[in-house]
């Protein structure tokens, strides 16, 4: 077993990714290696998966050609030392 948690359904994502770009937009539910269901809102997935897997770890991920980089900062009141 691994201990990152989820680590197996990331790469179930990763890997049905090709299959899953005609849902852009939606949310994937997946369970494992498993592709339980494609839906249209992130609640409707969230929803759906604990009522099948209770509290079992599950991954809801909505469905993008690329990852989104965000950006985030600490301590943004500091002015820069220069």
């Amino acid at each position: 077993m691994t201990d990152r948690p989820l680590q197996k359904e990331i790469e179930t994502y990763n890997a049905k990714l090709p299959e899953l770009l005609g849902s852009i937009g939606r949310f994937v539910l997946i369970k494992g290696e498993q592709v339980e269901g494609i839906y249209d809102t992130y609640a409707d997935a969230l929803k759906v998966g604990y009522e099948r897997f209770k509290l079992e770890p599950f991954l809801v991920k909505q469905i993008a050609p690329a990852e989104q980089a965000h950006y985030f900062t600490r301590e943004l009141d500091l002015e820069c030392p220069t």
